[in-house]
């Protein structure tokens, strides 16, 4: 398939850069700094871009048959930056008639889903504008025409890939996941229509 991978500079976006690669597929990986897509590989198209550049992100989405969505913010201060790239980026899925998206978003989103040290303590002192984008970023994508799966990790790790994990429709069942484990799943998620308009919940078994 070909798969158009937004923040694949990120360390899940390489991830599931690398593996889909070695699952065969042609990946467009779209980033802000094009050094940073460190994969060198024949199927593999590079595009450089702002977040806000609509006429780049139309070029990316041009002619895919998925896109997905790893985009993340590391600081915590009022920002729209996830909400406004993914409205761009469904708006150019429409245009150009590409239908499904699958996107990463975060255990704690629906705000009851993170358990109590995380989602009571760490995340309003923390994370608090982060997770505002987010949530405003998750009713952008039910909004849309699109396909979707949202799906919502626990805490990342760099651990290696296990293929061995849980999916919750509501509380996850731990506290952390591989990135090499979640990007396994959105993979999966390509042809299993099983959470489809679903926020499905990734935790290691």
């Amino acid at each position: 398939m070909k798969i158009t991978i937004f923040g694949a500079s990120g360390r899940t976006g390489l991830m599931l850069t690398f593996q889909a690669l070695n699952q065969g597929h042609e990946v467009t990986a779209y980033t802000r700094r094009a050094d940073k897509v460190t994969i060198t590989h024949k199927n593999i198209r590079v595009i450089e871009g702002d977040l806000g550049d609509y006429k780049k992100i139309k070029e990316a989405v041009q002619g895919c048959d998925v896109v997905m969505c790893t985009l993340g913010i590391d600081k915590n201060k009022p920002n729209t930056v996830l909400s406004d790239a993914t409205r761009l980026i469904l708006q150019a899925m429409e245009e150009c008639g590409v239908k499904r998206f699958i996107c990463m978003s975060s255990a704690g989103v629906l705000g009851n889903d993170s358990g109590f040290w995380f989602g009571k303590i760490f995340m309003p002192l923390f994370l608090k504008h982060v997770f505002v984008d987010k949530k405003r970023q998750l009713e952008v994508v039910k909004q849309s025409k699109a396909e979707w799966v949202v799906i919502r990790p626990v805490g990342l790790t760099d651990s290696p890939k296990t293929g061995q994990y849980r999916i919750n429709e509501d509380i996850p069942t731990s506290r952390s996941i591989p990135r090499a484990d979640v990007a396994d799943f959105m993979l999966k998620l390509m042809t299993d229509r099983k959470y489809d308009l679903k926020m499905p919940a990734i935790s290691s078994s």
